[in-house]
């Protein structure tokens, strides 16, 4: 990857995308995060899915760019089928037509198309989509997305979370969203750039405030159930499990 310098402008949208946060209740980020995305990496199209590992994509965010305004931008709560296969992690289709093809996606020479996906708790993926027509990416452009992966991460929420404790911190919110997503201490302390020793701490005083004492609880807590018909092996082989793509 290059080295990214960025102007002015392309900060400031940076850091405003680093300041947002999860929309209450929904497991996809606004079309206000699209729409800074596109300012970060002009686009033809781009969208967000949440997709369970059978391919049922029930949540979809869509943004049109358009050259003289923000464009057409549409937020759908679906119920469709979709074959996949959704990859985990950064798929170039351009430069994987078989992969491509296999799901659907069909580009040109000139065209270009990314897909950025991260898992969703145990049973989700969330893919980030980018559409370009008649022009490639660039690899100051590809470094800029890999920037921001991190945060793109953060603004994908599961499923709505029960009332929480007020005494919650922003940070230990959102280690405990990291947690509910299956992320380890040193997942969570690399995503942040944080010491895993921190990140012990904001869990430890979260845990308290949840008024439980482990992770497994405290999953069961975020999910506004403590599921009592499951032992504690259970518990933990059902939140350890790790997605693949579908």
């Amino acid at each position: 990857m290059p080295q990214v310098t960025l102007s002015g402008g392309e900060l400031s949208v940076l850091r405003s995308l680093m300041g947002a946060e999860p929309v209450p209740g929904q497991p996809l980020p606004s079309i206000d995060v699209l729409d800074r995305l596109n300012a970060l990496v002009p686009c033809d199209g781009l969208g967000i899915g949440y997709v369970d590992m059978t391919g049922l994509v029930s949540a979809r965010v869509r943004l049109q760019p358009s050259r003289n305004g923000r464009g057409t931008a549409r937020e759908l709560q679906v119920h469709e089928q979709h074959d996949g296969p959704f990859y985990l992690g950064v798929m170039h289709w351009r430069l994987f037509p078989a992969q491509a093809e296999a799901c659907g996606v069909f580009l040109s020479p000139r065209d270009d198309c990314l897909a950025i996906g991260f898992r969703n708790g145990t049973d989700h993926i969330v893919q980030y989509g980018f559409i370009r027509g008649g022009r490639h990416f660039t690899p100051r452009e590809l470094a800029i997305l890999d920037l921001v992966g991190p945060v793109l991460q953060r603004l994908a929420r599961e499923r709505p979370t029960p009332a929480l404790p007020a005494t919650l911190t922003v940070s230990e919110r959102r280690m405990l969203c990291a947690v509910a997503a299956g992320l380890t201490n040193a997942e969570i302390a690399e995503g942040s750039c944080l010491a895993v020793s921190t990140v012990r701490k904001h869990l430890e005083n979260a845990y308290r405030k949840l008024g439980v004492t482990n992770r497994v609880a405290a999953i069961a807590r975020l999910r506004g159930s403590d599921e009592a018909g499951l032992d504690l092996r259970e518990r933990a082989e059902r939140y350890a499990q790790r997605p693949v793509p579908v």
